[in-house]
């Protein structure tokens, strides 16, 4: 199986770290930059081989995205196969969050943007009989959070 095939069919699929990779840095002012990547992983920048050779960082605060590309040309006409556009959007998402001192809950959170930027979350026991009603979580004190499905 081909790492772009691995890379679609399977989310847990990880960028090999010991290769370089064509990367196209979107900006958020519409402009792109193209070039090589080593990184994979990414904290406060990126920084890239550009086609002329040159090493360029680039904060991330800068980029709309980073995409790991096959060529470089791509097909500005090209539509994506979007399947799920069509699929009922769910209002709440089922989650299990693991503290830092090991606790585990499971339970309902939002599904919208404010899951990924807001300092925190609240999260909904899906035990009827348990005696919280709802807890709000700084992410700061999360030591592993997974999305378990769409709560229907």
């Amino acid at each position: 199986m081909t790492e772009a095939r691995n890379f679609r069919n399977n989310a847990a699929f990880t960028m090999p770290k010991d290769s370089l990779h064509k990367v196209v840095l979107h900006n958020r002012d519409g402009n792109n930059t193209f070039g090589f990547a080593r990184q994979t992983e990414f904290s406060d920048e990126i920084t890239i081989i550009t086609r002329e050779g040159k090493d360029q960082t680039v904060p991330l605060s800068q980029l709309k995205a980073v995409f790991f590309v096959r060529d470089f040309k791509g097909d500005p006409q090209y539509q994506a196969v979007q399947f799920l556009n069509k699929a009922p959007m769910s209002e709440k998402l089922l989650a299990r969050v693991r503290f830092a001192d090991g606790e585990v809950i499971e339970g309902r959170v939002n599904n919208g943007v404010g899951l990924l930027i807001e300092t925190g979350f609240y999260l909904w026991p899906s035990d009827p009989e348990d005696n919280n009603i709802g807890i709000f979580i700084p992410k700061s004190a999360i030591a592993d959070f997974s999305i378990l499905a769409a709560d229907h």
